[in-house]
């Protein structure tokens, strides 16, 4: 059985992720930087989900015996998934910056929008994956 706190997890960052990818809609379409809902999905990540990443790293003593390519899967989605957690914030913040100014960041930047917005969704999938892998086989 799924533990409750990666389950919680799970179905936030999906929230979250709905979060960045209306901002990134948002800001290009619209141009409007939607700041409240950034702020508070960037307050998430570092608040829970960073702290999430801690409790399963400290939490894990080996005791599991899963499947190589899980394992490998693992390795891939925390090294990505921190590498995302990082963009998020210099992007986010970078963004937020020059839409205040009237530049519409993701419409100006559209290469470097999408290829954020390609690797965020290959983080949320491989760690939805992972959850199916390691407690729904």
């Amino acid at each position: 059985m799924a533990p409750l706190y990666s389950t919680i997890t799970l179905f936030a960052e999906l929230i979250v992720s709905g979060v960045i990818f209306y901002a990134l809609w948002s800001g290009w379409v619209r141009n409007r930087f939607p700041r409240k809902l950034v702020v508070a999905a960037l307050s998430y990540e570092v608040l829970f989900n960073i702290s999430y990443m801690v409790f399963r790293t400290a939490g894990d003593r080996g005791g599991s015996i899963l499947p190589p390519a899980v394992i490998a899967l693992a390795a891939f989605h925390g090294i990505l998934s921190l590498i995302m957690f990082l963009t998020l914030l210099a992007f986010f913040i970078t963004a937020w910056k020059r839409y205040r100014i009237g530049i519409n960041f993701f419409k100006t930047y559209p290469r470097l929008t999408i290829i954020f917005g390609c690797f965020w969704t290959l983080s949320v999938l491989s760690g939805s994956l992972l959850y199916v892998l390691t407690y729904l086989h």
